[in-house]
């Protein structure tokens, strides 16, 4: 009898991790954030987080907490903090040389999806 309780809990443990590290992989690198471009004829931004982690292989941190804070509706991103260089551009990546310019005119459509 012991040794079934040895073994149920034992499975049961086994069961919780490889739950847990299935959904850290899934948190990470996963999911797309939408952002509701209020005001803006431009429509809303689609975040992709599995482009920018998976795909271009960047770490969390680059952005988080340096760019962007990990708490929802903790970042008012407005066109004109934007247009101050505040958020992406400021983060050496959206400067039209590593990724497309985040302030060009031309490349509002990248992220901005209209009809979406």
């Amino acid at each position: 009898m012991k040794v079934w309780k040895i073994a149920i809990i034992s499975i049961s443990i086994v069961c919780f991790v490889v739950l847990g590290i299935a959904f850290a992989k899934a948190k990470v690198g996963g999911g797309d954030i939408k952002f509701e471009a209020k005001g803006s004829n431009l429509g809303p931004v689609i975040f992709s987080h599995d482009l920018h982690v998976t795909k271009n292989k960047l770490k969390c941190t680059g952005c988080h907490t340096k760019i962007f804070k990990m708490k929802k509706g903790g970042d008012k991103i407005t066109q004109a903090a934007f247009e101050k260089g505040k958020f992406c551009g400021t983060s050496g990546c959206h400067d039209g040389k590593k990724a497309f310019s985040a302030v060009a005119k031309a490349d509002c459509n990248k992220c901005h999806l209209k009809g979406k």
